[in-house]
């Protein structure tokens, strides 16, 4: 609250929207909080902070190396035998121009980020190794 200094109130979130309000930029959620003491009234305008889980070596691709279709989202990636698999992957938050890939995704698998329009599954590819710039990795 206003008064208080840093949050000496703690809950949990029960709630939160699916959709964010595009004209006012305000996502709805629904908190649950003890308040044996009725400090907390109906109608009071609070401060929230909402620590999020930060995943330690989390497999990062561009943005722009995912697809969509009917089944969800999913990358190209060249196999051992250099023929492109489409593999379907959950996505998680977006890092600076990166995306975290929460399942689907293994560590040493080679991932399609350049030439996709050319890069057809079940075909064979001469791949070109390349790391992703440095400047586009978020900095912690």
């Amino acid at each position: 609250m206003q008064t208080d200094s840093g949050f000496p109130h703690k809950g949990k979130l029960d709630y939160i929207s699916p959709t964010l309000n595009q004209s006012t930029g305000t996502l709805a959620v629904r908190g649950v909080l003890p308040n044996p003491d009725r400090v907390l009234l109906p109608g009071f305008f609070v401060r929230v902070r909402v620590p999020f889980d930060h995943q330690e070596n989390a497999l990062l691709v561009p943005n722009v190396a995912l697809g969509s279709d009917q089944a969800g989202r999913y990358l190209l990636v060249v196999n051992s035998e250099n023929v492109v698999e489409q593999r379907k992957v959950e996505t998680g938050p977006v890092e600076g121009d990166l995306r975290v890939i929460e399942n689907g995704l293994k560590p040493d698998d080679r991932v399609v980020i350049a030439g996709l329009l050319r890069a057809i599954p079940g075909q064979k590819v001469d791949p070109q190794l390349q790391k992703i710039e440095a400047s586009a990795a978020p900095t912690r």
